[in-house]
């Protein structure tokens, strides 16, 4: 049996008051878990606490009781999405006002015909007042595009020997122009890819297989999921906005999500990604049968959590990424030189 792992999102400075907040930043707890206990613990204390009380995951014995031996948020939107339960929208297809997929298209890949469009979304970013992330999903060819447009997701597992490409931008709202304006996007389509050779999740990809012990090239994501609007400052009064990207595996019986999460970060015109690390996975691996039909299906999941550290390179926080319940953790550091964390 493998254990399940919480994800907790830290963004506070010091404390967390109250030991039931901090409970309540922990996915894997019911309603029913969390106490009622008002006081004021260290911020290190109350994570402890609150994973102390977190379910593992383990073998269930039909697929209605699957989700709920996932231990985690991140592995629970992995179930819904492979499970297609999922009733979001997480990449922003229903746009705000005064944008349009041929808007988005052109902005962002100018070059490109907008005819080879997947998909196109916007959505508001929370973090910065009166400004909206952009993704433009776009095939090899406008027949291939006009043949998964349907579908309305940005998956280039639907002919991998033909990849998607991927752009993202920033825009604002313009009252004066009557349309939104650009403020920065990818100057080319996204080509970082995810290193799960050097993850502590305890599983990967199986593309990531052919990954030597020392190559830290990775693989590009199968597809592109949803904007991720966790509080990602990286710098004083600047953010970075988050998009979780995917790999699915189908087995004959069950199947598995990995995701990642890339950082995006506005540098003037430009937007760079800035952070890509392997982040949850869900896995459901079917059993035995039983008499009335119904199937045992053993169910792992795990995740990581980032932190944003008070330390500073430069005028950067630096980055820590922890699987929950394990005492390392990896530290990323700002580097100048190549406009990333490392």
């Amino acid at each position: 049996m493998y254990g399940s792992i919480c994800t907790v999102r830290l963004w506070d400075d010091g404390h967390i008051h109250g030991l039931e907040n901090a409970l309540k930043r922990s996915d894997c707890l019911s309603k029913r878990t969390r106490p009622s206990w008002r006081i004021g613990f260290p911020l290190g204390l109350c994570l402890a606490l609150a994973a102390s009380v977190c379910h593992a995951g383990g073998t269930v014995h039909s697929l209605d009781q699957a989700r709920g031996a996932l231990g985690t948020k991140d592995a629970r939107k992995l179930y819904d999405r492979a499970m297609q339960d999922s009733k979001d929208d997480p990449l922003g297809l229903a746009m705000p006002a005064g944008f349009t997929p041929d808007l988005v298209v052109k902005a962002l890949a100018p070059q490109r015909d907008p005819g080879q469009r997947v998909l196109a979304g916007v959505k508001l970013w929370p973090q910065q007042p009166g400004k909206y992330v952009a993704i433009a999903c776009l095939a090899p060819s406008a027949e291939l595009a006009g043949k998964l447009r349907q579908y309305n997701g940005c998956n280039g597992s639907f002919d991998p020997d033909h990849p998607f490409d991927v752009w993202f931008g920033v825009f604002e709202e313009d009252a004066g122009a009557g349309a939104p304006r650009l403020l920065a996007r990818t100057m080319a389509p996204i080509d970082v890819p995810v290193d799960w050779q050097r993850t502590r999740l305890g599983d990967a990809p199986d593309a990531a297989s052919g990954q030597s012990a020392g190559d830290a090239q990775g693989i590009m994501p199968e597809s592109w999921n949803r904007f991720d609007f966790a509080a990602y400052q990286l710098k004083a009064n600047d953010y970075a906005f988050g998009v979780r990207a995917g790999w699915e595996e189908g087995y004959s019986g069950g199947g598995a999500s990995f995701e990642a999460l890339y950082l995006l970060h506005m540098d003037g015109p430009a937007l760079r990604v800035v952070f890509a690390r392997p982040m949850a996975f869900m896995k459901d691996i079917a059993g035995d049968w039983h008499k009335d039909g119904t199937r045992d299906h053993d169910m792992t999941d795990g995740a990581n959590v980032l932190v944003i550290l008070k330390s500073r390179t430069g005028d950067m926080y630096d980055l820590q990424l922890r699987k929950r319940g394990d005492k390392q953790a990896q530290t990323f550091r700002w580097s100048s030189a190549n406009r990333r964390y490392e």
